[in-house]
């Protein structure tokens, strides 16, 4: 009876040591949260270019201005959770002072990276970031389900003479016909955040490769640090 005592209490703490050693594992998962560049001070700047497209109007018109990012304090976001400030600067060009135009905010929670945009909630990034991960971008909000998925994870990039040696992927829309293009994706670099965004919207005369309608933008990083 004793023997038979000591086998069970021996196979408690085998599971307790099992159990212990998992959690101790999850803690130690490196889940790569520094994609999203969440580090207060922490500024990226882009050299940003807005094309919009118009055939009725004659309009085929081209924008190049500047646009700064800036990690800011502490913030209660839209449902009362502390995150961070997500300045937002413009200018025309570099010769000029830069001028904030928003305040956003955002957060890293739950495993997931959320940005705060004109009161709508987007999840931008999930972790750890793998290419089996899929997620609605828009599942906090009601502007309807947008799937994202990572194309690739730490791969080096080089950006307007900078390089970053491990960016990733969020692919939001890639659909193409002969008539209509949809493209959006975003890169993300480690301890830095968003460097490059590319949105394309766009609507084509069957057999015609000028837009005839549409939006076109294009941010790419210039400059990145801490203030």
């Amino acid at each position: 009876m004793l023997n038979r005592h000591i086998s069970k209490s021996l196979i408690l703490i085998a599971i307790l040591l099992v159990f212990v050693a998992c959690k101790k594992d999850e803690t130690n998962i490196d889940k790569q949260t520094e994609y999203f560049g969440l580090i207060e001070g922490s500024f990226v700047e882009y050299q940003v270019t807005y094309m919009f497209h118009d055939s009725l109007l004659q309009k085929h018109d081209t924008i190049n201005y500047q646009f700064k990012t800036l990690i800011g304090d502490t913030i209660l976001d839209n449902v009362g959770r502390i995150a961070r400030e997500f300045h937002r600067f413009q200018r025309k060009n570099s010769s000029l002072p830069w001028e904030e135009t928003d305040i956003w905010t955002a957060i890293i929670v739950d495993d997931r990276a959320e940005l705060v945009e004109e009161n709508q909630r987007k999840v931008k990034l999930v972790f750890k970031p793998t290419l089996e991960k899929v997620w609605n971008i828009n599942a906090f909000n009601n502007l309807g389900k947008v799937e994202a998925f990572y194309s690739s994870i730490d791969e080096s990039k080089t950006i307007n003479n900078l390089t970053f040696e491990n960016t990733l992927t969020v692919e939001e829309e890639d659909f193409t016909t002969l008539i209509e293009t949809r493209r959006k994706y975003e890169v993300y670099a480690k301890n830095v955040g968003m460097i490059s965004k590319t949105f394309k919207d766009l609507e084509f005369k069957f057999g015609s490769s000028k837009p005839i309608k549409g939006e076109e933008y294009y941010f790419n990083v210039i400059n990145y640090g801490i203030e």
